[in-house]
């Protein structure tokens, strides 16, 4: 009886720290929605990701091109020749798989062209966030854009035209 009680005085005495806190909460998809720079940051990446998404359908019509001619006449060719175009197949699918990385892998061309434009945008945000927690003294902030759980926030927890603002001045 005495343990229990005694967990249960430990237990109050560290939870109170806790409801000390100052915390709120920011939506960062909707600061970035709303600041023009990310808007053109994201119009930019997404011209660009058509243009390469073009250039790799054109070659893969163009293996696709090669798959056909070469199921047609296979027939008809000598061993060597069907060596050769299958080879010629094979180099095609080789040289598409390498402009896919090239364009839309993890180091490709869409990434580093992401963190140029739009890294520094979050940046700036982050910042903001930083700026307006130690100006109200929070202890925490959430984003409740991102995956965090966050259910339901009081609209006065929410600072997000706050940081907004800070951003626009």
């Amino acid at each position: 009886m005495k343990l229990r009680l005694f967990h249960i005085i430990i237990a109050a005495l560290l939870s109170v720290p806790t409801m000390a806190q100052r915390y709120g909460v920011v939506d960062t998809e909707y600061i970035l929605a709303n600041m023009p720079e990310y808007e053109q940051a994201k119009s930019q990446l997404n011209k660009l990701s058509e243009q390469w998404a073009g250039e790799v359908s054109a070659l893969q019509s163009e293996l696709q091109s090669l798959k056909d001619a070469l199921a047609a006449e296979r027939i008809l060719l000598s061993p060597d020749k069907l060596a050769q175009r299958e080879k010629a197949i094979q180099d095609k699918e080789a040289e598409v798989i390498a402009l896919q990385q090239k364009y839309f892998g993890p180091e490709g061309e869409l990434f580093t062209k992401r963190a140029q434009l739009v890294q520094p945008i979050q940046d700036k945000v982050f910042g903001a966030v930083q700026a307006l927690a130690t100006k109200r003294k929070l202890d925490l902030i959430l984003d409740k854009s991102a995956d965090s759980g966050v259910l339901f926030v009081e609209k006065e927890k929410d600072y997000s035209d706050e940081v907004l603002n800070s951003l626009k001045r």
